[in-house]
Formats: C-alpha cells, structure tokens, sequence
C-alpha cells in the first residue's frame, strides 16, 4: 500500500520539522543532541563556511520541512503515473488481444 508509506513518511517529516523547531527555540541551533533537521542545517551552513545564527537556523527549519515535503510529493506522483501507465496499458492490450490472451502471456513472461 504506497498510500500507508506516503502518509507515514509525511508525518514523520512534519514531526521532524516540528521537534527541530522546538528545539531550536529553547537550545543553541546545533548543539550535541539536536534533531536531525537542525544538524542538517548546521553542517550545510558549515559546508559552505557560512555562520548560522539561531534565528536563521530557525527561519530555515520550515523552509527545508516544505522543500522535503515537495520531494516526497513529486516521488510519490512519479510512482502513481508509473503505476497508471502500466495499468492502462495492459487494459489497452486486454481490449486489443483480451484479457485471457494477456494473463498467459504475462505467465509466460513471469515464468508461473
């Protein structure tokens, strides 16, 4: 069921987004311990050599949860067309040579 996995793997991001958040707004940005989410935003500013303050490390929080957030939607949709395509197409052959011709053909395929 790719739609229990979608929906488990958004509320994990928002939980994600939510404990960064609430940390940063009680702790230093990137202290030992922090969340995920905020060491990610520590070691890409410190990829780049670039200082991150606490408000900035806390600005940045919502905007990585909605880049993931898009990321996980756009693999989501491509897997749905995927499986779509595959379906119609398979219907399209089932109306051409029909349905009993395609199922022994995809055993022979499968190797059943």
């Amino acid at each position: 069921m790719p739609e229990t996995g979608y929906f488990a793997v958004r509320a994990g991001l928002a939980q994600a987004v939510s404990e960064a958040a609430q940390y940063i707004a009680t702790h230093a940005a990137a202290q030992e311990g922090a969340p995920a989410l905020v060491r990610l935003v520590a070691m890409i500013a410190s990829r780049f050599q670039i200082q991150v303050s606490e408000k900035a490390a806390a600005q940045a929080v919502p905007i990585i949860g909605a880049a993931g957030g898009a990321l996980i939607n756009l693999l989501f949709i491509d897997h749905f067309q995927d499986m779509s395509r595959g379906h119609f197409t398979i219907r399209r052959l089932e109306r051409q040579y029909g349905a009993d011709e395609i199922k022994r053909e995809y055993e022979r395929i499968d190797g059943r």
